[in-house]
């Protein structure tokens, strides 16, 4: 792993770590996922979207080992005690 440094004015500086703190998290991963969702290959649909949910792209960031089909029957058995 390597080590970047970066230069920031103060309030730049101040406002990200604030943002960082209200995320949960440290300014350093903040940086690091932000960096990471930048260079990785966007995920094309195979068909067309509508532009209202083309803006909802990277909205949404969950865990890598985020488990949908296990939160989907967690969701339907509280719902409908399947």
């Amino acid at each position: 792993m390597f080590q970047l440094i970066i230069t920031l004015d103060d309030n730049l500086l101040q406002a990200a770590q604030e943002y960082a703190k209200r995320q949960g998290q440290e300014l350093d991963v903040l940086v690091a996922g932000l960096l990471r969702a930048a260079v990785q290959p966007a995920v094309v649909p195979t068909r067309s979207l509508s532009p209202r949910i083309q803006r909802l792209f990277g909205a949404v960031q969950v865990p890598t080992d985020f488990d949908y089909k296990k939160v989907l029957d967690e969701a339907m058995q509280e719902r409908y005690g399947v």
